[in-house]
């Protein structure tokens, strides 16, 4: 891998980490805004519970600066994207799960592809390309060389 891969992966990690701290800040510390004005289609899970909201943030805001944090380091920092990852999967398969069960209507789906699906997607993609190991140990392998430039 080039060092050019290397910095989009970096580049990448610092959106997901700005994301998540943004989302994370918004639902701790404005509730009423993240759900009401931020979120076209937060009214279809229930009637606003600013707590649910609050408590939800408070996982948004880790995961974000673990993200953060990895952006320095992503190969040596792959666990913290694994589990990034794993999380933005889950809530992806909750969304898909939820429209199923009729608790979601297919009015918003647009943004949920492009907010939700797409990016769950690409974050555990860029956790598998990083935590695999290489095939062989040449120099040139994607560890090796994310390690170069790290």
């Amino acid at each position: 891998m080039d060092s050019r891969r290397a910095t989009w992966i970096k580049a990448l990690l610092l959106i997901f980490a700005v994301s998540f701290l943004l989302n994370g800040a918004a639902m701790l510390f404005t509730p009423d805004f993240w759900f009401f004005r931020l979120i076209a289609q937060a009214h279809e899970t229930g009637p606003f519970n600013s707590h649910l909201v609050r408590d939800i943030g408070t996982f948004y805001l880790p995961i974000g600066f673990g993200l953060l944090f990895s952006v320095r380091d992503p190969v040596r920092h792959a666990p913290v994207v694994a589990v990034a990852g794993a999380a933005s999967v889950l809530h992806a398969l909750m969304h898909v799960y939820s429209h199923f069960a009729g608790w979601l209507s297919s009015e918003y789906l647009g943004s949920e592809i492009v907010l939700v699906y797409i990016p769950s997607a690409l974050l555990a993609a860029l956790a598998i390309i990083l935590i695999r190991k290489p095939v062989d140990s040449e120099p040139g392998s994607v560890r090796a060389r994310l390690s170069e430039i790290a």
